[in-house]
């Protein structure tokens, strides 16, 4: 990922999460999920947190790790969404893989009952793995139960398969992979914001923030205008 794509990826996350955190911090429904700040968890030594520390070292941590991931190294969980409706809580964050390429794990979360009882489940985007016969030899997404430190989801479905299903995204570069992810939790209007605001021109952009019948347009992505 170019300098200029990761600026505006970090500036894009670091701002969502800086405003669901006041949200969340502001509607007494939502504060329940305050146990999963990344001090609070730290102090209680739990696995699964997001980020509570300044919008400004966020948005550093995140671009210079997108510019350079670095091997098996991941950073802090970041709130991309949340489903006041419903309930969920969208978080994601970017892993380093053996080879030192962009990943991303996503967690939805949901605090329930008067117990506040926990349920998770969770997604991998990857890129494509060494395995032999290039069983997954492309970029794609899987679901997970515990992230790349095998710290567990919490409340998740353990019986979940995380070998498949395997679904095929048509990305070419951790810049796609991560609209990719951003997507899947936060949905295209976010994506269409980012699209006017730095005037990106990638092709799998252009694509995923279409709807209704211009979502029809045919792959490839270098025919989208």
């Amino acid at each position: 990922m170019d300098d200029k794509q990761a600026d505006a990826l970090a500036v894009l996350l670091s701002n969502e999460h800086a405003t669901h955190f006041k949200t969340l911090n502001s509607q007494p429904k939502l504060k329940k999920f305050s146990v999963f700040k990344e001090t609070r968890v730290a102090a209680t030594r739990g696995t699964i947190s997001f980020f509570d520390g300044s919008p400004q070292t966020l948005r550093g941590q995140l671009k210079a790790f997108m510019f350079s991931p670095k091997r098996e190294c991941c950073t802090p969980y970041m709130i991309v969404d949340i489903d006041s409706k419903c309930g969920w809580l969208k978080l994601m964050r970017f892993v380093g893989n053996k080879h030192a390429e962009l990943n991303t794990e996503t967690i939805c979360l949901l605090l329930s009952g008067d117990d506040n009882d926990v349920n998770s489940f969770g997604f991998r985007f990857e890129h494509p793995e060494r395995f032999p016969g290039n069983k997954h030899g492309f970029f794609h997404v899987q679901p997970i139960i515990s992230n790349s430190t095998d710290s567990p989801f919490p409340g998740c479905i353990t019986w979940l398969p995380v070998h498949f299903p395997t679904f095929y995204m048509f990305a070419s570069s951790a810049f796609e992979l991560t609209i990719f992810s951003i997507h899947s939790l936060a949905g295209w209007e976010l994506l269409s914001e980012f699209q006017r605001k730095h005037r990106e021109d990638n092709g799998v952009l252009k694509h995923l923030i279409r709807v209704g019948d211009s979502s029809r347009v045919p792959y490839p992505f270098g025919a989208i205008a």
